[in-house]
């Protein structure tokens, strides 16, 4: 009898303690739930970034189909500019032209303008922990960094390329620009219209270049025409090229950050370490498919002063960021491509899908570059990966140094697709608004 008491006892005894445990495990979920809601309420609002609609987009398609012979000097590029500036008037600004001529090989003077907008921004404070340690040594706050923002908004040449057949019929399909370079006109459009709600921290100057295919003829006016007071309070320029038809897009510090060897000034090269730390950040790629890569090659080349240097992080291309790269002043230049590559001829290579394959991989001022031909190929495309359930970006194309997207999943397969041209330029102008509040090192943002 005593035995069998025992055993009533014990197994009473685990009945009761099997019910404590079911309790804990019910409260604990009770406490759980408000921080699983919080949390997804997070994922709800992260998939709002860069939701700044089809504004964008819609200006591109408008300046490439209105203007689509904007080259240099010619009366579709002055037709351009005046888009620009009704553009910016409808967001409230006060734009301005900046006007310059140059003389042609026949002495003959050719006009442009460039297209300019200015927004003050909040300044800077130094940071509590800067404050803390090393109280004197730096000025408390910065309310007058400039932050220049351009692209140029003329077309290159057309780049014709002899056919067997209907050669006559290139006429037809001649580049309207919309990949370069209304795509980077209207990214740096849609981040100034965010902008006048998302203050900057930064003063920011505005600037549409004109001629910037003529030698950046606009970028190089602009700098010639700023005091030396006025230069010395630029802490960055970033330059927008064609985001829009690439592989992948790029952001790249300038050659004044290259050193002999493998060595680099790290203070030029601060700003394009933000831009991928807002990539990072901001998870870009789970939530909005898109990722800033930073040129990764790794062999050398020769520099202007006959130093052999890495080709890593930085650019060969010259474009409206080169004046400025040239007076020693920061830059981040932005654009699409592929920079997989292993000599400085392959830097040209803007895509290597097969469909570009007649011009060598290059979209930019060929008949490629037009509005109906981008948008069926990449519409065709967008398709295809909606079937898929594979991530936007392959991990096996990446390095070590490049962005690593996150783990693809159930819920990110489900992902809708916006389409390129919305995407490059919505996400494009949110690394720009938020770069605006990044400021120098050590100094907060004053909200």
């Amino acid at each position: 009898m005593i035995q069998k008491a025992t055993l009533h006892h014990r197994a009473e005894w685990r009945r009761h303690c099997l019910v404590y445990r079911l309790f804990a495990v019910l409260i604990a979920l009770l406490l759980l739930l408000p921080l699983l809601t919080a949390c997804s309420g997070e994922e709800e609002e992260a998939s709002e970034i860069a939701a700044y609609g089809e504004e964008g987009a819609r200006f591109a398609r408008k300046l490439a189909a209105t203007f689509p012979r904007r080259v240099p000097y010619s009366d579709q590029e002055s037709g351009a500019a005046d888009l620009i500036m009704e553009e910016l008037r409808k967001y409230g600004y006060e734009p301005e032209k900046q006007t310059f001529s140059v003389a042609d090989e026949e002495g003959l003077r050719q006009t442009s303008v460039n297209v300019i907008a200015r927004l003050e921004g909040s300044g800077f404070g130094l940071t509590k922990k800067q404050e803390e340690t090393d109280p004197e040594r730096l000025p408390e706050e910065y309310n007058d960094l400039v932050m220049v923002i351009g692209a140029h908004y003329d077309t290159p040449a057309a780049v014709l390329v002899d056919e067997a057949e209907n050669a006559d019929d290139q006429e037809l399909v001649l580049p309207d620009g919309i990949h370069n370079n209304a795509s980077g006109v209207a990214s740096v459009l849609t981040a100034a219209r965010i902008l006048r709600q998302e203050h900057p921290g930064y003063d920011i100057v505005f600037v549409f270049f004109g001629a910037g295919t003529d030698e950046y003829r606009g970028a190089r006016h602009y700098l010639s025409s700023l005091s030396p007071e006025d230069r010395g309070k630029i802490d960055v320029m970033i330059n927008i090229g064609p985001i829009y038809a690439g592989d992948k897009v790029y952001a790249h510090a300038g050659q004044n950050s290259v050193r002999s060897g493998k060595y680099k000034d790290y203070a030029k090269r601060r700003k394009l370490y933000q831009v991928t730390d807002i990539f990072f950040e901001f998870q870009l790629n789970s939530r909005n498919r898109y990722a800033v890569y930073t040129n990764q090659a790794s062999f050398f080349v020769t520099l202007d002063s006959g130093e052999q240097a890495v080709f890593r992080e930085w650019t060969s291309k010259l474009s409206d960021h080169t004046p400025f790269d040239q007076a020693d002043i920061p830059v981040v230049f932005m654009e699409s491509g592929d920079y997989r590559v292993k000599t400085m001829e392959d830097v040209t290579i803007e895509s290597r899908n097969p469909y570009f394959q007649d011009t060598g991989g290059v979209i930019s001022g060929t008949r490629f570059d037009r509005i109906e031909v981008l948008e069926e190929l990449f519409r065709q495309m967008d398709e295809q990966t909606a079937g898929q359930t594979i991530p936007a970006i392959d991990p096996d194309d990446l390095t070590d140094d490049e962005p690593d997207p996150e783990p693809d999943s159930k819920e990110n397969s489900k992902q809708v697709i916006v389409p390129r041209l919305v995407q490059r330029i919505n996400n494009t102008a949110f690394v720009l608004v938020q770069l605006t509040r990044k400021g120098p090192l050590n100094y907060d943002f004053k909200d």
